[in-house]
Formats: structure tokens, C-alpha cells, sequence
């Protein structure tokens, strides 16, 4: 019984885990047909799915190349091939891109939205700017307990009024760095503009009100002790 439960899940999940533990030595051609086998795909089925997703991913022309010889985006699509191999229901993403460069992030991101059209896919990331504006629902989990859970919108809505630019001199920085959280920072001429996520604004300073980002939603939650 435990075995056909264990075997009925592996055919509804689909996981890429966060360390690209590849084998360097193989092809990306003989690594799937290695994870078809370990999900039990039969070889018709394998070899339709292989190149289905090959293509999918935008590996085909990679496909005999050792995964050595990879960059890390490459790698990282050709993890998202082999979670795709069984067709799962449920696509989990552990820092899916956390390493790579902006070019090959953005292409992950894309690639992600797409695939989720017809599949729960939930992601495990701290690059916020990642899921701002493909995930539907955010959860925030906060030392394995539930802080919150809602829409990107409706849970940026929360900090409305919260987050505040300041103009200061370059001595104040180091103050404002201690007291505050702190999400951004940019010259401006001899002065430095702050962008500070607080309850508090600072009395000393004009402050201006900006529209919240869910990277300043994440300070206001995870920043709490300033």
C-alpha cells in the first residue's frame, strides 16, 4: 500500500530543488532519459517527452552536451525539464533562481508563468522582485509559522503610508541605517534619498510617501526588531 502511495505521488509532483546537484558527466540527453526511468515512463513516452521538452526549455540544440559544461541557467532549465517529465499536477520551485544572472532570471521567471497555466506551482524564494508579478496568491512564513497570505496587491496594500523617502547628508546615513529599515538608497547631487519602511517617519526630515513594493512588504515583516 505504501508503495502505491509513493508511486501515485510521484506521478502528481514535480520538484527542482535549490543545489544543482547534476551529474557533470552526463548529457542533458542521457540525464532524462536517467529521470523518465526513475519515474517509471515507458520509452515511447520518454522519448516523446524528451523532446517535447527539450524544445519547451530551449535545450535541444544542447541536448549532448555534458552538463558540465553548463551555465547556471542552463542548469537550472534543464532541472524544470526533468520536473516536467511525468506531467505533474504540482510543480514545487526551491530559489529556482537564485545564482543566476539577470538575462537568465528573467527567462526562468517567463518560463514559470507559462507552465503554470495548467499546474499549482509553488515557489520557495527570497528574491521578492521574482513573484511580484507572476504569482497569483504570496504566502509569508516567518520562522515556520503563518504571517500572512494574500494577493502581491492586497498585501503591498497592508504598508500603504509606510514607506517614506528622506533626503539626508552623508553623515546621517550610518544613523539611519541602525534605526531604520532601510530598502533603498541613491545620490542626489551632495545628499543621499533613503527609502525607509517604518511606522515612524523620521520628524527631523521631510518625508515623502511612495507606493510600497513587496521587497518593502518583506523588510516590514521580517525587520521588525528596528
Amino acid at each position: 500500500m505504501k508503495y502505491l502511495k509513493m508511486y501515485s505521488i510521484n506521478h502528481v509532483l514535480g520538484y527542482i530543488p535549490q543545489q544543482q546537484g547534476l551529474y557533470d558527466d552526463f548529457t542533458l540527453n542521457r540525464f532524462l532519459w536517467y529521470m523518465s526511468a526513475l519515474k517509471g515512463l515507458k520509452k515511447k513516452e520518454a522519448k516523446d517527452k524528451i523532446t517535447s521538452l527539450l524544445d519547451t526549455v530551449n535545450l535541444t540544440d544542447s541536448a549532448h552536451k555534458k552538463l558540465g559544461g553548463f551555465s547556471g541557467g542552463m542548469k537550472q532549465r534543464a532541472l524544470i525539464a526533468q520536473a516536467l517529465l511525468n506531467d505533474p499536477k504540482i510543480l514545487i520551485l526551491d530559489e529556482p533562481t537564485a545564482g543566476l544572472d539577470p538575462k537568465e532570471r528573467i527567462r526562468i521567471r517567463n518560463f514559470i508563468s507559462e507552465i503554470a497555466e495548467d499546474k499549482i506551482v509553488l515557489i520557495s524564494t527570497h528574491v521578492v522582485s521574482d513573484i511580484e508579478f507572476i504569482a497569483k496568491e504570496i504566502i509569508l512564513l516567518k520562522q515556520g509559522k503563518l504571517v500572512s497570505h494574500d494577493t502581491c496587491p492586497n498585501l503591498v496594500s497592508e504598508i500603504e503610508n509606510k514607506v517614506v523617502e528622506v533626503e539626508i547628508d552623508r553623515e546621517e546615513l550610518k544613523y539611519y541605517q541602525d534605526n531604520y529599515r532601510v530598502s533603498n538608497l541613491y545620490h542626489n547631487g551632495g545628499k543621499i534619498v533613503v527609502r525607509l519602511v517604518t511606522d515612524n517617519p523620521p520628524e527631523n526630515h521631510y518625508s515623502k510617501i511612495v507606493k510600497p513594493t513587496l521587497e518593502d512588504l518583506y523588510l516590514y515583516v521580517f525587520e521588525q526588531g528596528l
